[in-house]
């Protein structure tokens, strides 16, 4: 009977930590609660009770959500400085949702272990934010096709690790940055592979020091 007793419970036990392993942890819940209550015409699984056990394009690995892939949902809205508290949040792609308007939060800049930002075609606006030149991880930064306006942020030559830099067809204007004694630029992203800002409004030659012997570009 005792071992009958053990077993029981110890199956209680498992049930009850499978459960609640994939229970999202409760800053990123709110967090992504937060953004839907100002998100429309969102797939019909972010209803759920839990983001990391049904939710549409909500990725997690230890109850942190790790990826957002709502990429072509026809969501609506704005995306607010919510997205600060997904602290270990890696993939960030929300592309294709025309229906996505206002300016980047700056608060963005908070998410220091994002590898992807990718919000190509949508109808984000304003300056990109400053903040955006901290994520020192990024891999990939597609911002193209949306109603950007404003300068090159210099300060993206600051991520060292970015592999794919896409400005082209946003509403962009000046030069292109290159670094000074005091300034960074774009000439630092030496193992960044494809540069893309067509269809902008900007101006001025193209700095011969963009492109340095250091790199190996694949498209320009």
């Amino acid at each position: 009977m005792g071992s009958r007793i053990h077993v029981y419970l110890l199956v209680i036990f498992i049930q009850i930590f499978i459960a609640t392993a994939d229970q999202t942890n409760p800053q990123d819940s709110d967090a992504l609660k937060a953004l839907k209550t100002v998100w429309t015409n969102t797939p019909a699984s972010l209803d759920g009770l839990d983001p990391c056990g049904s939710w549409e394009g909500i990725h997690c690995t230890n109850s942190r959500v790790t990826s957002i892939t709502l990429a072509s949902m026809g969501v609506t809205g704005q995306l607010t400085g919510d997205i600060q508290q997904l602290s270990e949040l890696l993939i960030l792609d929300l592309s294709y949702n025309k229906g996505l308007t206002g300016p980047l939060p700056t608060a963005i800049g908070n998410l220091m272990k994002l590898t992807n930002l990718i919000l190509i075609g949508c109808s984000f606006s304003g300056p990109i934010p400053d903040t955006i030149g901290s994520l020192q991880l990024l891999h990939t930064l597609s911002l193209n096709s949306n109603s950007f306006i404003g300068p090159i942020l210099p300060s993206i030559g600051n991520q060292s690790n970015l592999y794919w830099l896409d400005l082209a067809d946003n509403k962009l204007s000046g030069t292109i940055p290159v670094s000074s004694a005091t300034t960074p630029g774009l000439d630092m992203l030496v193992n960044t592979k494809h540069f893309h800002f067509g269809k902008n409004q900007l101006s001025g030659k193209i700095p011969s020091q963009l492109f340095s012997s250091k790199m190996s570009l694949l498209h320009a």
